[in-house]
């Protein structure tokens, strides 16, 4: 009794605080770290203490998402192992990703925050009508997707193994499109007010269920417990609403007037182009997903010719993606989700945009390029550490780490991308970043298909990946005249840092997989810090800022 008291009491204290949030301007310490209140009326304090505060909440919370995220992927790893049926699993969970990346976080979710957060400024009841009927609209629209979907895979009658799995497994997640967009959607309304915490914990939920999920299900049979785990995200889906609603109560609602579903209108005609723009490496992601599942899908053959990747290809790109997002989501996305609503809020300020934007880059940049570097020489001990094990051999880490070795350099551009985009769409352009967006698909694309056939193999999806996000940071750094707080100084500490990992690699070669990688991940942060609070001082500043 007293237990299950102190549960629910600690819950009450968490939605409350996610809910009500601190006083404008009063401090609170969260895992030892200072979070203020926003307070918009304060621009300076908007620009560089608020945005790193917001960060940095958002960061801890992903932190704990993420972690319990690796946790997820060493049971999928470890339970399904490296082959056909685990390439088929992960595509059929990359689908629902997909809208989620496209749609919640990406077309609807950019579009709908800016304008929310204009009217939000203005007039509260507008904004909360404004709410209603753009989130109505927008899971209205991709609740008859889904059941259009489903009504098509329910009448394929798909011959062989895996093909036959893909839809099954399909039939059962895709419901979960429309519920984890309208968890982005809540998180939108959350971020404008200042409440950024119940958007980045939400992540673990799901990543809970699919554990147990997998774990509950029967040993020695992959494909029952691949069942069970897509179950498992449906009841997550149901549990992300719940908690999401219980954060926000009705306080952003209200019932929608006609000007409010003209503007809803208005929400979709933006959104089509916005989405375009943002979703960029979420297509790269899924044209990888694609090419890397033919031998699981379709042979071994394309054509008649040989099919240069094998089964368990997009296995190994599913498992090293998610250890290059770790540093991405946790970081770099934290960076460009507390950012978008200061960017939203100052567009019309001209200065204080440019200085939001560069300070914001320079926190994307400070974490994504010696995480580039040390991912890189991390890759085969973290591989082998977090997945070997079960049905995951010491056969299979070398794939995954190949892959993690292109993954890698491209890191600081993806963080970078995540915050361009949004300073574009905060600023009304629409169109050029959906112009570069689809000259970087384009050119993914292409590469591809041709290294997929030299000795890169499979691992030339992540170095074209790369490379995209590469192309697509610089077009849109010129674009908007975009520049970065301590560049100079971030480069400095990442090549001090370099030869260190480099040394403690060398001398951990003979230890266990775990105690290599975190002695290399502890002595590149050590080597970095030291290094960047006297070479980086502005953005180490805008990183540890507390008040």
């Amino acid at each position: 009794m007293g237990l299950g008291r102190s549960f629910r009491n600690v819950l009450r204290f968490v939605v409350d605080w996610c809910r009500c949030g601190p006083a404008h301007g009063s401090h609170i310490a969260f895992g030892g770290v200072g979070f203020h209140g926003f307070n918009p009326a304060h621009p300076k304090d908007c620009c560089v203490s608020n945005l790193a505060g917001s960060s940095r909440v958002v960061s801890i919370l992903t932190l704990g998402s993420r972690c319990t995220g690796l946790l997820r992927d060493a049971v999928f790893a470890r339970s399904f192992g490296v082959g056909g049926a685990a390439d088929i699993f992960f595509l059929a969970f990359q689908i629902p990703n997909l809208f989620r990346r496209l749609f919640g976080e990406g077309a609807l979710s950019a579009a709908f925050l800016p304008m929310y957060a204009e009217r939000h400024q203005q007039d509260r009841l507008s904004s909360a009508r404004f709410a209603t009927a753009g989130i109505s609209a927008g899971i209205g629209f991709l609740t008859v997707v889904i059941a259009l979907l489903e009504l098509v895979l329910l009448s394929l009658k798909p011959e062989g193994e895996h093909p036959a799995l893909a839809v099954e497994l399909l039939r059962i997640v895709l419901p979960y499109a429309p519920m984890v967009c309208l968890v982005a959607l809540l998180g939108a309304v959350l971020q404008v007010r200042g409440r950024f915490a119940p958007t980045a914990a939400a992540p673990a939920i799901l990543n809970v269920a699919l554990v147990v999920g997998v774990l509950t299900g029967p040993d020695g049979d992959p494909t029952a417990r691949m069942h069970n785990a897509a179950w498992a995200v449906l009841v997550a889906g149901v549990l992300q609403v719940m908690w999401s609603l219980a954060v926000l109560g009705d306080q952003p609602f209200a019932k929608p007037n006609r000007k409010a579903w003209c503007e809803a209108k208005i929400l979709a005609k933006r959104a089509v182009p916005v989405g375009m723009g943002l979703s960029v490496l979420q297509v790269n992601i899924l044209t990888d997903t694609l090419l890397a599942s033919w031998p699981a899908l379709f042979g071994a053959t394309v054509f008649g010719f040989a099919y240069p990747l094998e089964e368990g290809a997009n296995t190994a790109l599913s498992l090293a993606s998610r250890l290059y997002q770790f540093p991405l989501g946790v970081f770099g996305i934290a960076v460009a989700t507390a950012a978008f609503p200061r960017l939203s809020q100052a567009k019309d300020q001209a200065q204080e945009f440019q200085d939001t934007l560069r300070t914001a880059l320079g926190m994307a940049l400070f974490v994504g390029l010696p995480a580039s570097v040390g991912l890189c020489v991390v890759a085969t001990p973290i591989v082998r550490a977090v997945f070997e094990g079960g049905l995951f051999s010491a056969s299979d880490a070398p794939r995954v780490a190949r892959l993690l070795w292109t993954y890698g350099p491209g890191i600081w551009a993806m963080s970078c991308v995540h915050v361009l985009v949004r300073a574009c769409y905060a600023k009304g352009d629409r169109r050029g970043p959906v112009r570069i967006g689809m000259a970087v698909v384009g050119t993914n694309l292409l590469l591809n298909l041709i290294l997929i056939w030299t000795p890169l193999e499979e691992a030339a999806l992540g170095l074209t990946t790369s490379i995209g996000a590469a192309i697509q940071c610089v077009w849109l750094s010129r674009r908007l005249d975009a520049r970065f707080a301590g560049v100079v100084g971030i480069v400095a500490s990442t090549a001090i840092m370099l030869p260190c990992i480099l040394g403690a690699s060398w001398m951990l070669c003979d230890s266990a997989p775990w105690v290599r990688a975190l002695g290399i991940v502890i002595t590149g942060a050590i080597a970095f810090a030291i290094a960047a609070r006297y070479l980086a001082s502005e953005v180490w500043s805008a990183w540890t800022k507390g008040s």
